[in-house]
Formats: C-alpha cells, structure tokens, sequence
C-alpha cells in the first residue's frame, strides 16, 4: 500500500533533502528511483519546483541519493525519467554512457560524490536505440574502423560490448544484437568504475556502497534494471555476503529434524492430519477428551487466526499438546 501511494501521490514535495541530514542508504536511494520511474511512466512525475527547496540546496549544501551515469542522448533525461527534483541526482552523462579509459573527470567526479557527499549508490544507465551503440555494433558487423577523431574515441569504447554482442549473437537480428550490446556495455562502464577507482571498489567491498545498471526504454519511458555486474565479486577482489543474498535464487529446502523428539512430533502431526482430512477415528479435541496439568506443550505452532483454521482439529491434537 505504502508504494502505491507513492505512485498515486507523486514524490513529497515539502522534503528537502540536505547536507545537514543522514547519507541515504543504498538500498532506499535504490527504491526511490524505482518508485520514481514507476510514477514517471504512469504520467504521475514532474511535480511543480518551490523555491524553498532551491534556497534550501543553496543554503545548506546537497545530499544526492544516487550517483548516475548516464547517455547525453537528449531523449534520456535522467532526472526526469526518475522523477527527481534539485538535489536528489549527481549525474554524469557522456555519449554511450561511455568512460574513456580508466581515468579523468568522470571517475573523479563519481568519487567526490562518493567520498565528500556520502553517496551510497552508483547506477549505470543506458537506452534503447542508442546512436552510439548502433554505430559501433554496425561497423563490427562490416569490419569498418572507427572514426579518426573524438567521437572515434567514444566508439572505441563500446567496441568490446560491440564485438561481444555480435560473437554471442553471431546469426540473430540487428535488434536482438543492439540489446545484448547495449546491456554489456553498460557492465563494461561498471567493470572501468569498479578497476580503476579504489574509492569504489572498497566500498562496494565493504557493502557500504551499490553499483546497478539498467537500460530506459525511451519508447515507453520504463527501466529494465540489470542489477549488479555478474562478475563483481572477482573485480573487486571481496566476497560480497549481502550480494550473494540478493541474487541467490530462493530455493525450497527440507530440513530434517534436530533430534529425534522433533522427528515423533511431527510424524504425529502428520499423522493427525492424514486423520483430519479423512475423518477417520478422530481422537483430539473433543467433549471427553481428557486433560492433564502435568502435560506440557511439545510444539510452537505459528498460523493464521482465522477461525475458519482450527489448527488443534486440523492436526488432530489433545488439549496440552
């Protein structure tokens, strides 16, 4: 309920969000850009700027929730799409969401957000129909060069998504080449952020800092989130518990019993209930049934309290068990 709110009430005008307050843990900052998109594809986003808000920001410095880097495609505004106003968003844009090499502005400025504005989140961003990504997946398909100059160098930089995408897809449509490429690029920005910043890198090692990617789809204004790099453990050199938490599937697993009372007890609540349901010499609960004080409970039974569930008939159990 409490996120449908959000989507139907729009983002709370009337908090400001300041260097004077907590940093925002990554997992919240990671749920408002969530939110935030949801309400922006809903046509719920874009809620009107007050004044105080900027005087706020001016007066007491700013807390961004979230570092992102994303394409300097006009189509893909960032603060828009996640429907963030002044204050909420550090962001970084280059053509192809690309980092050249290992070093310069780029991964400075992610790391003053990081180290001086106490950010706790890092997303990658990049789009569908992406011209930079097009142009180099194209000229790897013909086995063209890039171009001699600056924007040479920006398609350089999405050549290994590129070439990957085109290996691994090596028969498929141009389209399905496109998103595979465009998502690797995106882990590509992720693996130069995490190699070459050690303020990054110790913290998404010390699971104090979260690095995600996803792709706008600026058909219809949604994200596809990505998650974490697939081989983020080995990049930064860390077993990363919480990680591991979060993208292990949920699997059922049996447990067997810690002893063998537990084994007895519940061989005989399985039994009861075989005798519940088939209604067959029933010996729990009843008129006569007799109970003694010197009995004492040998399960904790967790349930519903709906009465339409009266678990001491659906086991079939005597009064003290």
């Amino acid at each position: 309920r409490a996120q449908q709110d959000l989507l139907e009430e729009g983002r709370p005008l009337d908090v400001v969000r300041t260097a004077s307050d907590p940093p925002v843990p990554p997992q919240e900052a990671l749920c408002s850009l969530v939110v935030g998109n949801r309400r922006y594809t809903k046509g719920g986003g874009g809620g009107q700027l007050e004044s105080y808000v900027l005087k706020a920001l001016a007066g007491k410095g700013q807390l961004p929730a979230a570092v992102v880097l994303g394409c300097a495609d006009s189509r893909a505004p960032v603060e828009i799409y996640f429907d963030m106003q002044p204050g909420d968003l550090f962001v970084l844009r280059t053509a192809g969401n690309t980092i050249e090499g290992g070093f310069g502005g780029l991964l400075g400025s992610a790391e003053y957000a990081i180290a001086v504005l106490k950010t706790k989140l890092i997303v990658v961003t990049g789009h569908t129909l992406c011209g930079a990504v097009t142009a180099t997946v194209k000229a790897v398909k013909a086995n063209e060069g890039m171009p001699p100059d600056n924007m040479g160098v920006v398609l350089d930089n999405i050549r290994a998504a590129a070439e990957m995408s085109v290996k691994t897809l090596s028969g498929a449509p141009l389209e399905q080449q496109l998103k595979l490429a465009t998502k690797l690029n995106i882990f590509e920005a992720m693996h130069k952020m995490m190699k070459h910043s050690t303020i990054i890198r110790d913290g998404i090692a010390s699971e104090e800092l979260m690095l995600v990617g996803a792709v706008y789809n600026i058909e219809d204004g949604s994200l596809d989130w990505v998650g974490p790099h697939p081989e983020q453990e080995t990049i930064v050199g860390s077993t990363l518990h919480v990680h591991r938490w979060r993208e292990a599937p949920y699997s059922r697993k049996s447990m067997p019993p810690s002893s063998p009372d537990a084994r007895a007890i519940i061989d005989r609540l399985q039994a009861g209930n075989k005798r519940f349901v088939e209604q067959d010499e029933l010996h729990g609960v009843h008129e006569n049934a007799s109970f003694s004080h010197d009995v004492e409970p040998d399960t904790i039974l967790v349930g519903s309290s709906n009465l339409r569930v009266p678990y001491e008939d659906v086991f079939d159990s005597r009064p003290g068990q």
